[in-house]
């Protein structure tokens, strides 16, 4: 049986502290931690159907004056055997409607 995990992720991949702490506690969920090769931060919003928070995360956006250059979104797939297709959730369309970041992908065959 052929089992895939696909985790999907809206990073701000360059936050300071204090922007990593509004993060928790503007966007339910959200995590931060902190980078190893230099004095910023990576801001975490799990991404899922239930997500009722794209506003949220938006008027993050927003607000903090983040770069486009400096979010993502983290598809991330986990399997024993790497598929030859991946689906992508509809969600990811949803949230590049109102922040037009880049998409990275990261595979690992458990």
């Amino acid at each position: 049986m052929l089992i895939i995990k696909t985790q999907v992720s809206f990073r701000f991949l360059n936050l300071n502290k204090l922007q990593g702490i509004t993060l928790t506690r503007e966007i339910t969920g959200a995590i931060y931690h902190a980078n190893h090769n230099n004095d910023s931060f990576t801001g975490v919003v799990a991404l899922t159907e239930m997500l009722d928070n794209i506003n949220d995360l938006n008027i993050y956006f927003v607000r903090q004056q983040v770069v486009l250059e400096d979010c993502d979104i983290l598809i991330s797939v986990s399997s024993h055997n790497p598929p030859s297709k991946i689906e992508i959730p509809a969600l990811v369309n949803k949230v590049l409607k109102h922040i037009d970041c880049k998409i990275t992908v990261a595979l690992t065959a458990n």
